[in-house]
């Protein structure tokens, strides 16, 4: 499966999640490997990093507390909200949502779309292509 399917599927979630604004999809090692329609490519790379930097942070922490795996993280900012989500294989997604956003609801669609996107897109063969593309 092409990136080109993994961003399909990203912004069809995005579009149908009411208050969602961007959403980047990031691999263990912060490889972008897929972004929504309204960012261009240098502002999808640095909410990749912004995303890869967060998930080491927290898994690294959980992981010295004991406290297991991290499934995600909710961000609150002045006019929004940056919602991680931890996807198979160490990948994260990262996503912009506005402050009217129904938390309950995007953090339940957040869950759906890793569950639908498994880990037919976060092999390392995958993540390797996905980064030299688009």
């Amino acid at each position: 499966m092409s990136d080109n399917n993994l961003s399909f599927l990203l912004n069809n979630n995005v579009r149908v999640v009411a208050g969602v604004s961007h959403a980047v999809a990031v691999s263990v090692d912060g490889l972008l490997l897929a972004w929504t329609e309204g960012l261009n490519r240098d502002a999808a790379e640095r909410l990749a990093a912004v995303a890869a930097g967060l998930n080491s942070l927290l898994n690294g922490a959980a992981r010295d507390f004991d406290a297991g795996a991290v499934r995600g993280n909710i961000t609150d900012t002045d006019r929004g909200y940056l919602i991680l989500t931890s996807l198979s294989r160490g990948a994260s997604l990262l996503v912009l949502a506005r402050r009217d956003a129904d938390l309950a609801f995007v953090t339940g669609e957040l869950e759906r779309f890793a569950e639908q996107v498994g880990d037919s897109y976060l092999n390392p063969s995958f993540a390797a292509a996905a980064a030299g593309t688009r």
